[in-house]
């Protein structure tokens, strides 16, 4: 036991530091539940008071002052590598009885009003002011150790890990039309926080279950800070059609690190997170007076994240020198959908829409060794997969002045329920 034990500590020493086993992929998505049932194709609609962060110019659609607010109930699942064996024959002791990766899915519940906004015309002017919640995620997770042979039996060390992080936007909007364009920009107050904890240890036996009683690494993320971001619009009205677009730029936080290992060795380092740049563009037309068909393909800085939010977690032990192998893809998205206005006096409309989400996950290239952290790190960081959103979608007035609406958008691994009331005064 000793022995086993012995290993599994040099284990540790040796590879055991990088925290990239914890699944990092986050959504950035628009608020409204009109947006979410279209699929997300918005961009050349924005007709309603969430236009003020989605693309400001549509706020000209607006004649009478508008007060919008919406709630969401969202679950995203992430698959993470929890135990398993990535290399040689299971020995049928203990916990090492699986051939092959095990992954399991770690869930995310958050129920919470996500948008409120105020719109007011001013002659060929429109201000606004919203507050929108970009995103929240409060996640658990732990792996086991992942048994591995290269010429020596190993495993990896156990961990456990909680991650809180938030982002709240505060915004003021400014429309204005001009001949054959309307333009518009928002001013982004964003508050961030984050809360990681991240601890590995060693097991009973080199067979047995974890014992979170022998720690040997611990890292901590933390960060409390407000950055600014802004966006430009404009949107052309087109023979029977719009045109729209716009470009947001996020904001930039900062954060500080901490990790410790064996022999007291610590190290605090300062890092940012930063929220993706997106660029929209997309057109809407009206077909006939009822149904709308609308278009959008947005482009997303997922990549922002790397360096140093993603590269912090990895500038440790074993993955210090490999910083280079790890990847985040931007995203190429692609969004339609359709609008039908029922001839009735409630004025209620069906929506439906579909978009296309590509895999913006952490990615990690092998080097040519393939090498003990070439296995784990790939298996680990190899579950991402492009996803297929489809989006349903309804609209109600309740009386002259009140609309309400509800939608619901629903991909293999996340599922986002919209509710939201808009009164015109």
């Amino acid at each position: 036991m000793t022995v086993a034990i012995t290993l599994v500590m040099l284990a540790a020493t040796a590879w055991g530091q990088s925290t990239l086993e914890v699944p990092v992929q986050f959504d950035f998505l628009n608020p409204g539940a009109r947006s979410l049932g279209l699929g997300g194709a918005f961009v050349a609609v924005a007709d309603d008071a969430t236009a003020a962060l989605v693309n400001p110019a549509g706020l000209i659609e607006l004649t009478r002052p508008e007060v919008s607010v919406e709630g969401r109930l969202r679950r995203f699942e992430q698959p993470m590598l929890v135990s398993g064996r990535l290399s040689g024959r299971p020995s049928g002791q203990g916990e090492d009885i699986v051939s092959g990766p095990v992954f399991a899915n770690v869930s995310n519940w958050w129920v919470a009003p996500t948008f409120v906004s105020y719109v007011r015309p001013m002659g060929r002017w429109r201000v606004a002011a919203f507050r929108h919640e970009l995103l929240h995620f409060n996640q658990d997770f732990s792996s086991r150790g992942l048994f591995q042979d290269h010429g020596l039996e190993t495993r990896g060390t156990a961990f456990s890990a909680h991650r809180n992080i938030a982002i709240a936007t505060y915004g003021g909007a400014v429309a204005v039309q001009l001949p054959h364009l309307r333009l518009g920009a928002d001013l982004l107050v964003q508050h961030f926080t984050l809360g990681f904890d991240f601890t590995r240890y060693v097991h009973q036996t080199f067979y047995g279950a974890p014992d979170p009683a022998q720690q040997v690494f611990h890292y901590t993320q933390t960060g409390d800070d407000t950055g600014v971001g802004a966006v430009v619009a404009a949107t052309v009205p087109l023979p029977r059609a719009t045109f729209g677009i716009s470009y947001k730029r996020g904001a930039r936080f900062g954060l500080s690190s901490f990790s410790g290992g064996l022999a007291g060795t610590q190290a605090r380092t300062a890092s940012a997170f930063k929220v993706p740049d997106t660029v929209a563009t997309g057109v809407s037309s009206y077909v006939t007076q009822r149904l709308l068909i609308s278009t959008e393909y947005t482009f997303v800085r997922h990549s922002q994240l790397l360096d140093p939010y993603v590269l912090d977690m990895v500038n440790t032990g074993e993955t210090a020198s490999r910083l280079n192998r790890f990847s985040i893809a931007n995203a190429h998205e692609v969004h339609a959908g359709i609008e039908y206005l029922l001839p009735i006096k409630a004025r209620p409309a069906l929506r439906a829409g579909a978009w296309f989400d590509p895999d913006h996950s952490v990615h990690y290239t092998p080097t040519a060794a393939n090498d003990l952290i070439d296995e784990r790190l790939s298996a680990s960081l190899g579950s991402g997969r492009n996803l297929w959103h489809y989006a349903f979608g309804t609209m109600a007035a309740v009386s002259p002045r009140v609309d309400v609406s509800a939608a619901v958008d629903h991909s293999a691994r996340s599922t986002i329920v919209s509710a939201s009331l808009v009164w015109h005064f």
